[in-house]
């Protein structure tokens, strides 16, 4: 929609369609001059429309002439140019203005174009603006105006075809486009993401499986692209398979909720929009705003890879329009039990996973591979685990190391997150606090987790009996020899 504004004509009372020819002759009597219109349907809320007048016409019956009154010696020099689709002749400084035989519209319509100031367009060398309306996303309508040929310049700089009638012309600008933005949440719709068609994130963003991601399609509704009606919108949602649809597809049309055909096929989704009656009639106003949002839930697929979500905007004329796609991710943790004296990796530590290094909310996981116990010759892998799995209670009571030490557990979104061991290995002592594991946009390095070797402990309580047994003997035997030395002394 940049660069040089481009034109759109409508032909009012004696005002022919560009594609009839224009009529030669004398001057006829003027009817009804002032009471002529040109509507514009379809127009862009907020848009300026200037309406320009080009000829003067006379009009009797189906016949119409149109003249030109010389003013700008520009533009007459460009009318009487061999290259001009048009043919002049001058009568008393008014001069009669004919279509030459084999003239396309394409070349009136490029004509007028290069006869427009692109510097100063409320100006342009055939005259000034008649007219000024502002579009409301519906029709506008020009009034009061002498019969002639006329065009009309929008501030969105494109042709509009003409469609028009005596002695009133209808033209419908079709200069609206529509784009796909497709953004995604991963915080419950708080702050969202990859706003603007085809942006990116750096990093990827990140959910925990069996977290919900949220996503939202927006844009504007248009009535045509090209000369081609649209009468719907087709939105094709693809998701990657680690992204389960949760069918919660909500359609809004500038903020009123509307009735859209969805279709749920597997990891696709499609979402009809309709924007056209029976009748051809547009339903919505002009570039209104268009909102779908829906979500999808990670599930056991999305490790170890990035999962995205595209979707594909057509229409009922199978344009492609646009497509916009987003991305979310999840990672690792590994956590790695050692004698801490030694750095020998242990067997046989049971761990459980929580959120918070103090709270109670753990986090259930399911066993990947190997055998879950401490005879696992290899790691253990564990996974954050669906909702399905829970209600299955296919989850595991505690995280096991095996010969390796090595614990991996994955699936999960950026964040802090808290390892409580509940059982030590055989002959360690359980550690008290929880370790804190972090995940930033990667996977996490072997996490030491460290433990010390249990101490002989006492067999009751208090300090134990060992000291007195070892007091009593010493008294004994001190007792026998003093009892000894104390017979031989009374002997002698």
């Amino acid at each position: 929609m940049k660069g040089i504004k481009k034109i759109l004509t409508g032909i009012i009372a004696g005002a022919m369609a560009l594609s009839m020819v224009f009529s030669a002759g004398n001057a006829l009597d003027v009817k009804a001059a002032g009471s002529g219109s040109i509507t514009v349907s379809n127009t862009t809320e907020g848009k300026t429309y200037n309406l320009y007048k080009v000829f003067d016409a006379t009009y009797e019956g189906d016949k119409v002439a149109y003249t030109y009154d010389g003013s700008n010696a520009t533009f007459l020099a460009a009318l009487q140019a061999s290259t001009s689709p048009f043919t002049v002749n001058e009568y008393n400084g008014v001069y009669s203005v004919v279509r030459k035989d084999g003239a396309e519209d394409s070349a009136v319509l490029k004509f007028i174009e290069d006869n427009t100031d692109k510097d100063h367009p409320d100006v342009n060398n055939f005259g000034s603006v008649v007219q000024t309306l502002t579009g409301n996303g519906g029709e506008i309508t020009f009034t009061g105006l002498d019969f002639g040929y006329y065009f009309i310049t929008s501030s969105l700089g494109t042709v509009v075809t003409v469609d028009s009638a005596v002695p009133n012309a209808t033209v419908i600008d079709k200069n609206q486009t529509t784009t796909v933005d497709k953004q995604e949440s991963v915080d419950n719709e708080v702050n969202w993401l990859y706003v603007g068609m085809g942006e990116t994130e750096k990093p990827v963003p990140t959910q925990m499986v069996g977290m919900k991601v949220n996503y939202k399609v927006t844009g504007t509704v248009t009535q045509y692209i090209g000369k081609d009606q649209v009468t719907y919108l087709l939105f094709t949602d693809t998701l990657s398979e680690g992204l389960t649809a949760n069918k919660d597809v909500k359609v809004t049309v500038d903020g009123a909720e509307v009735k859209a055909e969805v279709n749920y096929n597997g990891q696709t989704t499609t979402i009809k929009l309709v924007t056209a009656d029976a009748n051809l009639k547009p339903l919505y106003p002009s570039n209104a705003q268009y909102e779908i949002t829906y979500s999808a839930t990670v599930n056991e697929k999305a490790v170890d890879m990035v999962q995205n979500n595209e979707v594909k905007l057509t229409d009922n004329n199978g344009n492609e329009i646009g497509k916009d796609r987003t991305d979310v991710v999840n990672y690792n943790i590994f956590l790695v039990k050692k004698d801490a004296k030694t750095g020998k990796e242990l067997a046989g530590a049971e761990f459980k996973l929580f959120t918070t290094e103090k709270g109670d909310v753990e986090i259930p996981v399911v066993l990947v591979s190997g055998t879950g116990d401490a005879t696992s010759t290899e790691k253990n892998v564990y996974r954050v685990a669906t909702a399905d799995e829970i209600t299955k209670g296919e989850t595991v009571e505690t995280m096991v190391t095996g010969t390796t030490g090595v614990i991996e557990v994955k699936g999960f979104a950026n964040g802090t997150y808290y390892f409580e061991e509940t059982k030590a290995p055989a002959g360690y002592n359980r550690l008290e606090g929880r370790t804190p594991a972090t995940v930033n946009g990667k996977n996490t390095a072997e996490i030491p987790v460290l433990n010390n070797s249990g101490s002989l402990l006492p067999s009751t309580g208090g300090i134990g009996t060992t000291i007195f047994y070892i007091l009593g003997g010493i008294l004994i035997v001190a007792g026998i020899a003093y009892f000894i030395v104390r017979r031989k002394a009374d002997a002698e």
